[in-house]
């Protein structure tokens, strides 16, 4: 399984060194996120990138199989990307670490993350950038080996993707500038390139990106039934058709009576 390779190779040098960059950024985006609900979208439980906060609920889902679903914990949901076992609008924000340039249907992985999350929620998507010392390995490597044959996605297109599903997304953070070497005292040497990112100029050209997006939903105003036409019925007048000259006075004194008599008019 694809997945199952790529959470093996996070457990390489290169992998680690990757890792802890993505946790950084990371936990820098969710220190902006309120609410206790928050579910990560993985690979594995040993490379996840969502810091953890007791007394929130915060599930990893990630795919079976290779003992996975030992290794996890009691928030451990075993399941597929493009299938998440929540209701909707129940999470404050969702994780999708690497999920899009693994599963197998990423415009429906990226819209069941969003789904699940609340109107004002945060969508968080972490991939490879294609463009950079990354993605020139990758073409030059003929996509061979993990994870150069996972989905190298643009940033431009997913923030695309995301405004299609109704969602603000900001300019994307870029991160890892070293060149993608397994060599551990070589990346170490190289590591002057990271300071780029801390100081926040950003350049893209790194291995990754962190694209954070904002749920908004608009809602819709609700219209007034039409008020149904009222039927008036028209009441009989007594009398109507009488003389103007009658007075109140005569038809009280003429009630009793079954014919009336006009008086007749002075000339």
């Amino acid at each position: 399984m694809k997945s199952h390779a790529f959470a093996q190779w996070m457990n390489t040098t290169l992998g680690q060194t990757l890792l802890n960059q993505e946790r950084a950024c990371v936990a820098t985006a969710m220190a902006r996120v309120f609410g206790t609900r928050h579910v990560e979208v993985g690979v594995g439980p040993h490379v996840s990138v969502t810091p953890r906060y007791p007394g929130w609920q915060q599930p990893l889902v990630m795919p079976g199989g290779a003992g996975q679903a030992d290794a996890g914990g009691e928030q451990t949901v075993i399941a597929r990307p493009e299938e998440l076992p929540f209701h909707d609008d129940v999470m404050d924000s969702v994780v999708l670490h690497h999920t899009l340039d693994l599963a197998d249907d990423p415009h429906q992985s990226l819209r069941e993350g969003a789904r699940i999350v609340r109107s004002g929620g945060q969508v968080m998507v972490v991939g490879f950038n294609p463009f950079g010392l990354w993605g020139l390995r990758r073409l030059l490597g003929a996509r061979r080996g993990t994870p150069w044959n996972s989905r190298f996605l643009s940033a431009t297109r997913v923030q695309d993707w995301l405004g299609v599903l109704d969602c603000c997304s900001a300019p994307p953070r870029y991160g890892f500038f070293r060149p993608p070497v397994s060599n551990s005292r070589f990346l170490a040497r190289m590591a002057f390139l990271e300071p780029v990112y801390e100081r926040g100029i950003q350049i893209p050209l790194g291995g990754f990106y962190c694209i954070v997006a904002e749920k908004r939903e608009t809602g819709s105003i609700p219209f007034k039934p039409a008020m149904a036409d009222r039927k008036v019925i028209a009441m009989p007048v007594a009398n109507r058709n009488m003389s103007p000259d009658v007075s109140r006075s005569k038809l009280r004194e003429g009630t009793g009576s079954s014919t009336y008599t006009e008086k007749p008019r002075r000339s």
